[in-house]
């Protein structure tokens, strides 16, 4: 639905309009934006006007409430970009329902998030932390690390993260194995269907999920494919927290099947303050902070104003949603 004078309704975020408005009025010169300040919806009315929406960077956690309700409650939304790769939370799935065309940010951060990935690698075999305390404590104290150089490694999910999580470990001379649903002949080392996945995670002394969420990966990481690993393999989720049975990982890690994991997502979040993953040694725990950096969203907003003046020409849109 466009204003009386025909220009497209645009729902965004103050910071996003202040960065790119001459960006935005050149390629769509008939937008009329509504400008997000501060962390309160809009009033029903006036969100009745907004034909498309941008959920941006900035507004992700703090001020997420007030943009979701009020993309939420914009009765006559067609389209909406969003900043995150992901997109399984129920809001995107009941705008999809409503015939809402959604389109994402895939790719956006899948450089910091590997290198996050990698970085847990390098930290958990090195016993990054016994370091750390030992600096803190003053204390000269030297112990024995294990090498990447020539460690198998196991991609599960090669979307634009996993792509780059293996090209990054081929590099750092690593054996790469990959699962994926089907291979495409583009990745960077040898790839199997997910029917052969127990197989892959029998192979690896390091997993990384870079998995989708979705009814067949939910709990693909339960406690029999944690057994199908190295005694003293380690486990890395970049993914989602519910691709993971988080009480078989626990298991895993206490019996010492599991000799250390690096977790950025968790079925729960923020992490409940109980849970046993905050207390072990052998476990990094960061707040779903990996894909993070400036870079990144600068990346996800180049997606949005290129798709912008797609819809603007009425071309295809890059990184649909089916």
């Amino acid at each position: 639905m466009a204003n009386e004078d025909g220009r497209t309704v645009l729902l965004l975020s103050d910071n996003v309009w202040n960065a790119h408005r001459e960006h935005i009025m050149r390629v769509a010169p008939g937008i009329s934006p509504l400008v997000y300040v501060g962390d309160e919806p809009f009033p029903d009315d006036v969100l009745d006007t907004v034909d498309i929406a941008f959920f941006s960077s900035d507004c992700w956690p703090e001020r997420t409430r007030g943009i979701i309700l009020s993309i939420m409650n914009a009765k006559n939304l067609k389209w909406l970009q969003t900043f995150s790769a992901g997109v399984d939370s129920p809001f995107f799935v009941q705008l999809m329902d409503r015939g809402v065309t959604l389109t994402n940010s895939s790719g956006a951060t899948a450089s910091p998030i590997a290198q996050t990935a990698i970085l847990y690698m390098l930290a958990l075999s090195r016993d990054m932390r016994t370091w750390m305390r030992n600096q803190d404590q003053k204390r000269w104290q030297q112990h024995k690390i294990d090498e990447l150089d020539g460690a198998s490694l196991a991609v599960i999910g090669m979307g634009p993260i996993g792509m780059e999580i293996a090209r990054i470990g081929v590099a750092m001379n690593m054996k790469v194995e990959a699962v994926r649903r089907a291979a495409k002949g583009d990745e960077p080392c040898p790839t199997f269907p997910m029917s052969d996945l127990h197989a892959v995670l029998g192979r690896a002394d390091w997993v990384a999920s870079a998995l989708p969420l979705t009814p067949d990966t939910r709990q693909v990481f339960d406690a029999a494919a944690f057994a199908a690993m190295r005694t003293g393999a380690r486990f890395i989720n970049v993914g989602r927290g519910e691709l993971v049975d988080e009480n078989a990982l626990i298991a895993a890690l206490r019996s010492g099947h599991l000799a250390g994991a690096g977790l950025d997502v968790f079925a729960t979040e923020p992490l409940p303050e109980d849970s046993p993953l905050w207390g072990m040694d052998n476990v990094i725990v960061t707040p779903h902070n990996s894909g993070s950096s400036t870079t990144s969203n600068q990346r996800s907003e180049a997606i949005f104003l290129d798709n912008l003046e797609r819809w603007t020409n009425g071309a295809a849109l890059n990184n649909l949603v089916s």
